[in-house]
């Protein structure tokens, strides 16, 4: 039994270390700045000078700070109802016999290979664009003036525009997931399903939705740490100074590092940049801790 356990102890040792030194160790040095006033990121720890929770009530009272966290519950809870769906849909179908199959599948989830500067710079300058955009002439095609002039790059619908981009990369990656669910419930339960008379929708919800229950929660778990990650769409969508996309990391690295060009300027405060991670990351294992009370890991049995 020894042997054994000295066997997994030495293959385990390389992973818990690279764990706290990649993980563990920013994560307790970040709480630690978030109660100090610190000149900048690599500063010398003796440097710090202890505030308490100032910068708590700085970033919570902070206008910027509270309309990222309004984006980025939009982000969360209306994106994230949306994508999910979208993603079950296309699952569905595509595992319900369609013909091609992997052709669909692959279709669905190659825009989430591709670089997410390129797709935002296929949407700004192709299908978002005012005056030639794909959008446009599709509209003035159909005669539906209102949508053919409508501007998607405006302040008022810079969000809109930013979430139909980000869906468009996101849908497949958790489409891709569920196949995997819905693949591997057995074919006998639809089967006998259908002996009994049970259609297509009674099907969904009596077999394919309860058995996949603790995939749709990983998913949602995922979907969680990306709308709380939410930079590099936020980022190339910022060209306004009317934060219509600005999100809490794109406030992190604003008060850390200096002003993007697309928001308003803040102030450089490395503390309050560390509280947002904290503030974030806070938020997150309360989702988590939320899932994992309402749905309950079980056996598909």
């Amino acid at each position: 039994m020894k042997k054994k356990q000295w066997f997994a102890i030495r293959f385990l040792t390389p992973a818990v270390l690279v764990m706290i030194v990649i993980f563990l160790y920013p994560a307790v040095r970040t709480i630690m700045m978030s109660f100090n006033q610190v000149g900048f990121i690599t500063d010398e720890m003796s440097s710090w000078d202890f505030v308490g929770l100032d910068k708590y009530v700085k970033v919570i009272n902070s206008p910027l700070f509270r309309q990222a966290m309004i984006n980025f519950m939009k982000i969360w809870i209306i994106g994230g109802i949306v994508i999910l769906c979208l993603a079950m849909f296309y699952a569905v179908i595509i595992t319900s016999g369609i013909k091609g199959k992997n052709f669909w599948r692959a279709m669905l989830y190659l825009p989430h290979i591709i670089s997410s500067v390129a797709l935002v710079a296929m949407w700004l300058q192709y299908v978002f664009n005012n005056q030639y955009g794909m959008l446009r002439k599709l509209f003035t095609f159909l005669h539906w003036d209102y949508m053919a002039n409508f501007q998607w790059t405006s302040p008022e619908h810079l969000f809109l525009a930013m979430m139909i981009a980000y869906g468009f990369a996101g849908v497949g990656f958790y489409m891709l997931i569920l196949i995997a669910g819905i693949d591997g419930i057995p074919a006998d339960y639809y089967e006998a399903a259908r002996i009994e008379g049970a259609g297509g929708w009674q099907q969904f919800t009596r077999i394919t939705l309860p058995l996949l229950k603790d995939i749709i929660k990983r998913c949602i778990v995922l979907y969680s740490g990306a709308a709380a990650g939410f930079f590099v769409y936020s980022s190339l969508f910022s060209f306004n100074t009317e934060n219509a996309t600005v999100t809490p990391m794109i406030y992190m690295y604003e008060v850390v590092f200096g002003s993007n060009a697309g928001t308003a300027s803040t102030e450089l405060d490395v503390g309050a940049g560390a509280t947002a991670g904290v503030l974030i990351m806070v938020l997150i294992l309360i989702v988590n801790t939320v899932l994992n009370r309402l749905i309950p890991s079980e056996e598909a049995e």
